[in-house]
Parts: C-alpha cells; structure tokens; sequence
C-alpha cells in the first residue's frame, strides 16, 4: 500500500465505487424495488428472501434508515457492477469474464488519503455516542439466534507479519457496543485471532458494513498478497483507504459506514447464531470471540446494506 506523502497528491471520485451510485444506476435498469413508505425491521425479511429483485427501503424500523438489500444477487446486477451492460445471457457472461481476467492481469493497488477527504469520517461517533441497536439490526429468518447485519466486511492485519487481511462476516447485535461474529471455518482470520489469543492480545478489527460489490469478491477471494491491493485489483484502479480513527488499520475511505473496535483476547467465549445459511438450512449456535467496537464513522447520507443470504425461491434470475 502507497503511504500518505510518498507520492504526489492524487485525485479520486468518492462516489465512482460507491453503494449508491451503483444502486441508481441498477434503479435505472429496472433491478430494484423501492419501498418508499416505513418498514418495520421485523417485515425486511419476508419481504427481501421471497423476492429475487433488489430493494430499497427508504424508511426502515423505528430509526428510518435507507437500507439496500439483495444488490449483487443476480449476474445481471453483478455485470452491472463491474460496469458490462450487454443484454445478451452469453455475451455478458463472456464480457464479464473477460474483464475480471483483464482487471487481474493488471494490479492495482491502494493509496492512504487524509481523514478529511474520506467520506466515511463525515460523523463520527465514539464512546457513549456508540449504540448498535440503533442501527438497523434484524432478524434475517424465523429461528436466528439474534438481529444481524449480514454484510460487514472486516479488516485486519497479522501482527506477526504486517499483512493487511480483508474477509466477509456477518454480525450479531450482542449490545450497544458489542457484537458476535462467526468465526469457526478454516481462513487466515481465525488463524491470526488464534496466535493473538496465545499470546494474550487483542486483535484490532474493523468492519466495513455499505461498499460496492466488488469489495465482497475481493473479500471472499484468496491470494497471498496484501489483500487491500487485492481489493484495488477488483476495482481495476486504485483504492483509496483511511487511517481508522481508534485503532490503526485502513478502509476504503469510500465506505457508507465503518464500525471500528478490537477482538478481544479471551477466545471463543460468547455463543454465535443458529443462522440461516444460504442452503436453505439453519447454521447451528457455536463459540465465537466478542467483537468490541470503539468507534462507528459513516457518511452523513448513509445507505445501510444488508445480503440476501436465503436459498433463491422460484426460478434463477439472471
């Protein structure tokens, strides 16, 4: 990653890869249903597993919070996402193949930019300020454990080697400033939270919750390389990123919202889920660590985001 200062001043678009420029457009296409009137945070689910189109909600819960949900859950969205337009089933498919091998055929990588340029630092909340359950939290299927936000992608970094890692995790609402997360299959999180808990350390942690699809695949990719340039590759330019403001790893500074804080280092001691998991079977409840947030930082105009994690009703929409 290019530190701030190492190069000449570079100029970015905070709004090219964000949330909500890619929702306008799939808006546009006619991919998305917008649910203008309130929406209680108990009728989201329903509403989006039953449906195979994207929605919007304007007004969702007690608290109104615009809320996306289902944006990359088709190829066509996805298509969109990565900028290939082409109606034609085989030809977008080609298209979109071809464009990720030319995006990974030329590296990227990212660059740190100031706070004051990151949108995500317009508001930032910490200590009594923080309060998860005022964020749309909730109950994605009949028997989860808890309310989740299921899209957070979190960031950390290997202690032992300075590695930047990127992965994708839901989380549970534990309390006002506390959260579980999944954390039981083989990746290099588990490993890296493993040696911190060994060594009696707490693992920084941060979680990005509102970013473009091509950061989820980013996320869910695997390499050996330091994985915020992983995610400038899937952009196909570079990535702009922020010093957090408690701890001292680096998002996309492009982000809606980021929930900043630590694992900490007691191990596998809270319970985590049952969850429905995208199969069409409920994950059951397992140990997890405690996520500990100490700070939230978002945009002013925040739109949340939430996955479609239920198995796909009816026919495939492509």
């Amino acid at each position: 990653m290019q530190q701030a200062g190492s190069n000449a001043k570079r100029s970015w678009d905070a709004d090219r890869f964000r949330l909500r420029t890619l929702v306008n457009r799939l808006i546009e296409m006619g991919e998305v249903q917008v649910h203008e009137g309130p929406v209680s945070l108990s009728s989201l689910g329903p509403i989006i597993e039953n449906s195979t189109c994207a929605h919007l909600f304007r007004q969702a819960g007690p608290d109104r919070h615009e809320l996306v949900a289902s944006v990359s859950g088709s190829r066509r969205r996805l298509a969109a996402a990565l900028g290939v337009f082409e109606e034609d089933v085989k030809k977008r498919d080609h298209l979109m193949r071809a464009e990720l091998a030319r995006r990974h055929g030329n590296p990227q990588k990212a660059f740190e930019v100031p706070s004051s340029e990151a949108p995500v630092h317009e508001v930032v909340e910490t200590g009594a300020q923080i309060d998860l359950t005022k964020l749309p939290f909730y109950v994605h299927h009949e028997y989860d454990g808890a309310p989740y936000i299921s899209s957070g992608i979190d960031f950390t970094r290997d202690p032992l080697t300075g590695r930047n890692n990127v992965g994708a995790r839901r989380l549970m609402l534990r309390g006002r400033d506390k959260a579980g997360i999944n954390l039981t299959a083989p990746s290099d999180l588990r490993q890296i939270y493993l040696g911190c808990v060994a060594r009696g350390e707490k693992l920084p942690c941060s979680f990005v919750v509102g970013s473009h699809p091509l950061y989820i695949m980013a996320a869910g990719s695997r390499g050996s390389g330091d994985e915020l340039d992983t995610m400038a590759t899937f952009r196909g330019e570079g990535l702009p990123v922020v010093k957090c403001l408690t701890n001292d790893l680096r998002v996309p500074a492009d982000a809606e919202m980021v929930l900043e804080g630590y694992l900490d280092e007691r191990g596998y001691i809270d319970h985590e889920g049952p969850y429905g998991e995208y199969m069409g079977f409920y994950g059951p409840m397992h140990g997890d660590p405690v996520f500990h947030v100490t700070a939230i930082t978002r945009r002013k105009d925040i739109l949340h985001h939430t996955y479609k994690h239920g198995y796909e009703i009816g026919r495939a929409h492509v």
